[in-house]
């Protein structure tokens, strides 16, 4: 049968009104695409990661001023002491992390990290083992850093040639341990062996020289009269060489008191610049000739320089803080990035002496022994 011209305009709306069907089937995918997008993330957003963020934390010229408090303060002052003006920056460099115990990153939080070269996501454990929280870390990192300051002030001094004593006391004694029932909280070490003991290493190794299970003679001051006392050192599982199972403290007398005053940074890593900021203020004449020297190691009271944590993401804060060098503990070699920020001269250090003779050959426009010393360290 022919079709009437209103059939023919009936056919016509049909593919019309399909077509708008077939659109408004692609909005509506779009829609739950766009919604099933947005909500996974927000849960993203939300739901909790077992991982931490390490990234750049605050940097701190250790010649220069903080706010405690509302109190503007030197970090380091040498009030009984004769000190030099100074010019440049002495930075200390620190990390921060992001996700604790108490609140832990988010999965959302961890998108930008995987393209940032200065950040780094590790597992949470590998900053707050299994039961610790955020607090146990801040308090374990404020002990490290008022020992750190007194090992600096300690290693300053003898790198000065000043003089420098030291007195061990027995700060804890562990449970069930070797020293468990002989030494007491408080006992200031005299002797091992029958030999003076001047410092932690002198201890250390007079330890490990008596080995494991063999009797060691220890004599204490303990309420101002000499006690002899005998124990045998053992060694804990998992561990290498013998301890005696207590916690040793060190005081320092040094030639003049040093007051360092820093807030909401923990850890020992600061002790390298702590003590070059001490050798400045106490040295005639422009260490750092306005140069910006940024680093990061402990430091023994001998001047030994330790290994730290974090050493990427200090590499990149001290080229944000446009250093004219970076110094780095040799110990930390084997932790060095792939790549490294263009423009930043890195200087592995093994002493104290090192640290100052890179900054005097930065200063002097010589060379400076840089990465190629990490080569020679590990042959």
């Amino acid at each position: 049968m022919p079709k009437t011209p209103g059939s023919e305009l009936g056919d016509y709306g049909d593919v019309e009104n399909s077509s708008e069907v077939g659109r408004a089937r692609r909005r509506s995918r779009g829609s739950l695409l766009i919604a099933a997008a947005a909500c996974a993330l927000l849960l993203a957003a939300v739901i909790p990661s077992p991982y931490t963020i390490e990234r750049p934390g605050p940097v701190v010229n250790t010649l220069g001023d903080v706010q405690i408090e509302g109190e503007t303060k030197p970090v380091i002052s040498i009030p009984d002491a004769e000190t030099f003006p100074t010019d440049g920056a002495l930075n200390l460099l620190t990390v921060s992390l992001v996700g604790s115990p108490e609140r832990p990153a988010s999965w959302l939080s961890l998108v930008p990290a995987l393209f940032d070269p200065s950040q780094r996501i590790a597992p949470r454990t590998d900053f707050y083992p299994e039961g610790s929280s955020l607090k146990d870390r801040e308090a374990q990192g404020t002990v490290q850093m008022q020992s750190s300051q007194a090992q600096a002030a300690a290693a300053a001094f003898r790198q000065l040639g000043e003089p420098v004593t030291a007195e061990l006391a027995i700060a804890a004694v562990t449970a069930d341990g070797p020293a468990d029932g002989v030494l007491r909280e408080g006992d200031v070490l005299q002797r091992v062996n029958g030999e003076p003991i001047a410092d932690f290493a002198e201890l250390r190794a007079a330890i490990v020289e008596s080995g494991a299970e063999h009797e060691l003679r220890i004599t204490v001051l303990r309420d101002d009269a000499e006690v002899n006392l005998t124990l045998r050192p053992a060694v804990p599982e998992g561990g290498k060489d013998p301890l005696i199972g207590a916690i040793i403290t060190t005081y320092y007398e040094l030639p003049a008191e040093v007051d360092i005053s820093l807030s909401e940074i923990g850890g020992p890593s600061a002790g390298m610049m702590f003590a070059l900021g001490i050798i400045d203020q106490l040295t005639p004449g422009a260490m750092l000739d306005g140069k910006a020297v940024s680093g990061t190691g402990t430091v023994s009271d001998t001047g030994a320089i330790g290994a730290i944590g974090g050493l990427e993401q200090k590499i990149w804060a001290a080229k944000r803080a446009e250093s004219d060098l970076f110094l780095m503990p040799l110990d930390n070699c084997g932790d060095l990035p792939a790549r490294l920020p263009g423009g930043l001269t890195v200087a592995p250090v093994a002493t104290l002496s090192e640290a100052v003779a890179a900054i005097e050959d930065t200063v002097a426009g010589k060379e400076v022994a840089g990465v190629e010393r990490c080569s020679v360290a590990d042959q």
